[in-house]
C-alpha cells in the first residue's frame, strides 16, 4: 500500500502520528517552499509514480521537473507531546575567569606542571 493511500485512509502507524515534519523544496528557477509532512508524502507519491507535471496545493503549486533539491528540514513532535518547559536543558553560563585560572592551576598542580598565564 502506497503512502498516499495510508494518509487518506489514515493507517498511520500509532508512533508516526506523535510527530509533525517540516520538508524544504527548491526549484532550478529559486523558488523556495516549506511543506508539511502531508504535503511531503503526496509529492513523493507524485515522483515516485512518473508523475512529471504540476502537483497543485491550496496556495501554490510546484513543477516536478523543476525540483532540484526535496528533504526534510526538521522532525518534532507535535504540540500535545511536547515536553514541559522545565524537563529541558538550563541555560548555559560560563564559569566566571578568575574561577577558571584557579581551576586550570589546581589541574596543572595534579599533573605536575606549573601554571603559565
Amino acid at each position: 500500500m502506497t503512502k498516499k493511500v495510508e494518509l487518506m485512509r489514515g493507517e498511520f502507524n500509532a508512533e508516526e502520528e506523535k510527530y509533525g515534519e517540516e520538508w524544504r523544496v527548491v526549484l532550478n528557477t529559486g523558488g523556495n517552499y516549506t511543506l508539511g509532512k502531508t504535503q511531503a508524502v503526496i509529492l513523493q507519491q507524485a515522483i515516485a509514480t512518473g508523475n512529471r507535471g504540476i502537483i497543485m496545493f491550496k496556495t501554490f503549486s510546484i513543477s516536478i521537473p523543476y525540483i532540484a533539491e526535496f528533504y526534510r528540514v526538521k522532525r518534532f513532535l507535535k504540540d500535545a507531546k511536547l515536553l514541559p518547559e522545565s524537563a529541558s536543558e538550563l541555560e548555559y553560563k560560563p564559569i566566571p575567569d578568575e574561577k577558571f585560572k584557579e581551576f586550570k592551576k589546581k589541574a596543572y598542580k595534579a599533573i605536575g606542571r606549573k601554571y603559565e598565564e
